[in-house]
Parts: C-alpha cells; sequence; structure tokens
C-alpha cells in the first residue's frame, strides 16, 4: 500500500530504504507473542540501511546523501522511506553494502554490550 512520505522533526533524518534487516523483535511482533503489542496501523521494521534523504533543521552530523544504517527508527523500515533520530543512525562506509549494513546493528551493538560495557 502506497503512504506518504513521511515527515521529519528538528533532531530526526529521513531515511531511503535500500535494504531492511529482520531483529528477533520484529519476529516476535508478527506472531503476537512480543510483550507490548504495536498500535495499528504499524509498519514492522526497525533495523535498516539506506541513503539519507532529508535533514531536521538541528541535524549536524549527516547531510542528505550519505549512506547510514540505523537500529532503532521513529517509523518501521518495511517501507520505502523511514525516519529515525540522528543519535540512532550510523554512517556505512562504501565497502560494505546495504544488505549486509541492514543486518549490522542489533548483532554488533548486542555483541558490543557483551564484550565492552558488560
Amino acid at each position: 500500500e502506497e503512504g506518504p512520505i513521511p515527515e521529519v522533526k528538528s533532531q530526526e533524518v529521513l531515511i531511503r530504504v535500500h535494504a531492511a534487516g529482520v531483529n528477533p523483535v520484529d519476529t516476535y511482533i508478527r506472531s503476537g507473542t512480543y510483550a507490548r503489542l504495536p498500535n495499528l496501523p504499524y509498519t514492522p521494521g526497525a533495523d535498516c540501511a539506506g541513503v539519507i534523504e532529508r535533514v531536521g533543521s538541528e541535524v549536524t552530523k549527516f547531510k542528505v546523501g550519505d549512506r547510514v544504517f540505523t537500529l532503532k527508527t521513529v517509523t518501521g523500515t518495511y517501507a520505502e522511506y523511514c525516519v529515525a533520530r540522528s543519535d540512532s543512525v550510523f554512517p556505512l562506509p562504501s565497502s560494505i553494502s546495504f544488505e549486509e549494513g541492514s543486518a549490522l546493528g542489533t548483532p554488533y551493538f548486542t555483541a558490543y554490550r557483551a564484550l565492552v560495557i558488560k
């Protein structure tokens, strides 16, 4: 179903999704077994990689055209566009594909928390 392109707030970015990842929480929500169910209508997905299409007025870390990945979004990633807070978005090097980038966030930060933060 076609929908409008989401608007961004001052600290958010609009990402054109090139690849969306699937993390365990996505599967729990879809199966109805997650502790908190989303309000409907709902677009699933939290992980993606893509290109910045628009930046909020207070965003200084990114510009239009930057390759990025994220694992925490305001709107779902199973769409052509998604919105994320700029502090939840990370640069995606050109040596990493969008498909790899969409699967990077959840395992990377899980390992980082386990090994570094403990």
